[in-house]
């Protein structure tokens, strides 16, 4: 190998290490973000769902509440998509990625996944006994607003 190809693969080996490193850049969507995110917003679930005052909360909901729950769910994620991992890649110029197309994917993902873990929870601690039926909804969409902020920092934080 000549002196010129070495340094060539040395000047590579140089740019993956400061991408990876210095620059955090967020990688492509892949299925281990979606593993990421469900444990991410199991984790953060874990300590809202043994809270007593949850279920006083819940029993007290009016749907006006819970509407604005879920707004506020979505609200906080797109800020927390674009604030942590598209103003990244802004930052970067980095050519082929659309804000939109990364914003979408990841509350396509986020959200659902967090519905999932906060059914989960209904369910394997055993709400539904705890609860009446109109009381699901009030509890799985007001568990799944921290569990989707979990899921998020999960999902844009893997680099650190």
């Amino acid at each position: 190998m000549t002196i010129e190809k070495r340094i060539k693969k040395i000047e590579c080996e140089l740019e993956l290490l400061n991408e990876g490193l210095l620059e955090r850049k967020p990688e492509r969507f892949s299925a281990k973000d979606v593993v990421r995110a469900f444990f991410g917003a199991l984790v953060i679930a874990a300590t809202f769902v043994f809270s007593s005052l949850l279920l006083e909360v819940v029993r007290n909901m009016h749907t006006y509440q819970l509407i604005v729950i879920i707004i506020a769910t979505f609200v906080i994620l797109v800020a927390e998509i674009y604030f942590i991992g598209w103003s990244r890649i802004r930052k970067l110029g980095e050519h082929g990625r659309n804000v939109y197309e990364f914003t979408i994917k990841r509350l396509i993902v986020i959200y659902p996944v967090s519905i999932i873990v906060a059914v989960l929870y209904f369910y394997i601690l055993g709400f539904n006994r705890m609860l009446l039926p109109n009381q699901m909804w009030g509890f799985i969409f007001l568990v799944a607003m921290p569990c989707s902020i979990g899921a998020a920092v999960a999902d844009l934080l893997k680099k650190y």
